[in-house]
């Protein structure tokens, strides 16, 4: 199973863009809704579209290759994985609307090694680009570089035949661990500034298994492939660091409630044909009854489903009142959590606003 570990910093920032995305207990059914996740910050009000450029090709290809033969990195996984993370780029910055940008095909040398920031672009290269394409800003991926590491390790195993005798194999265990370095820069041409500068360290690790070190080694995914996959999440996460991103948001809610079954599935089938209208009385009922017997649990679960409902609908003020009566009031310890998830919603909503020159 492949498992990225993104850089301190990285790891920060897609906690807050996708990280808004909730895990669901497998018993919980949910909703979800699409909401424009903020930028890392705010743009010039001038930039309206942005061209994106490659710059990461090491200047050095010799040192490039004799540096593969020492992290095994396979022939050419350098710039098949520096393509997905300008797809990756790409695709996250067509779902933004606060610019449109366009990707310009450009190729260009970079750093000698591809593991470092090269000295900036001339201005009037950046210029140069920039009017060619009708952009008011430059983003380039200006370094790239990938390391590969496989380890292996032996243990002996005991085992039990079909007549319960026992016996010792040896089994070898292997591990890759793939090391992803990024670099990038956003230029204004304009006030001939560099709005952004950033470099990115992020992790990769994969096992495998086999009777031999050899079957071991095999069972691990293609270094190229892991290489891959991480440079597009890379080129992702860049993108949502400078731009406002629309991104889908989960939120679980309850289907039961004892003593109020019929109401509560009533309510779900309604949830299923997005008819809020009709799901919400089911719940404030539930939430009276409960309030009224003190069947404080009933109640409690009644009223996160409201806060939900009422954030699905778009009004984030009601949704935190019910979400704060489910905890204040009931004690139930997904409204807890649900107060923190609507507050940074609410602040996200400003930024994002604020990003898009808007007002809430």
């Amino acid at each position: 199973m492949l498992t990225i570990r993104l850089s301190s910093r990285s790891a920060a920032f897609l906690a807050l863009a996708w990280l808004l995305l909730i895990t669901l207990p497998s018993c919980m059914p949910s909703v979800s809704t699409t909401v424009l996740q903020p930028a890392r910050f705010k743009l010039p009000e001038h930039i309206a579209k942005v061209a994106v450029v490659d710059r990461s090709k090491p200047s050095n290809g010799w040192l490039n290759v004799l540096e593969g033969a020492f992290t095994g990195e396979s022939i050419g996984q350098d710039r098949t994985s520096r393509q997905k993370a300008v797809e990756g780029l790409s695709d996250v910055l067509q779902r933004t609307p606060r610019f449109k940008v366009i990707n310009t095909g450009i190729e260009m040398s970079g750093s000698k090694a591809g593991v470092n920031l090269p000295t900036p672009l001339e201005w009037a290269e950046v210029e140069r680009i920039c009017a060619d394409f009708q952009a008011d800003a430059l983003v380039t991926i200006e370094s790239f570089d990938t390391d590969n590491n496989v380890s292996t390790r032996r243990e002996l195993e005991k085992r039990k035949d079909k007549n319960g005798k026992q016996y010792t194999v040896t089994r070898y265990y292997s591990r890759m661990n793939t090391n992803v370095r990024t670099g990038w820069r956003m230029y204004d041409p304009k006030t001939r500034s560099i709005i952004d500068e950033t470099i990115t360290d992020d992790e990769a690790s994969d096992s495998g298994s086999g009777d031999t070190e050899r079957q071991a080694v095999s069972s691990l995914p293609s270094p190229v492939s892991v290489s891959r996959k991480i440079a597009y999440v890379c080129g992702q996460e860049y993108g949502m660091r400078i731009a406002p991103t629309y991104v889908q948001v989960h939120r679980p809610y309850y289907k039961k409630a004892k003593g109020y079954s019929d109401q509560m599935r009533q309510a779900a089938r309604y949830v299923e044909s997005h008819d809020w209208d009709r799901a919400i009385p089911e719940w404030e009922s539930i939430e009276n009854l409960g309030k009224g017997n003190g069947d404080r649990k009933a109640a409690g679960r009644a009223a996160y489903n409201l806060a939900v409902a009422a954030e699905m609908q778009g009004d984030l003020d009601r949704a935190l009142e019910w979400a704060k009566i489910s905890w204040e009031q009931y004690g139930n310890k997904k409204g807890r959590g649900y107060i923190q998830t609507l507050l940074q919603r609410q602040s996200d909503d400003a930024r994002a606003a604020d990003q898009m020159n808007k007002k809430v």
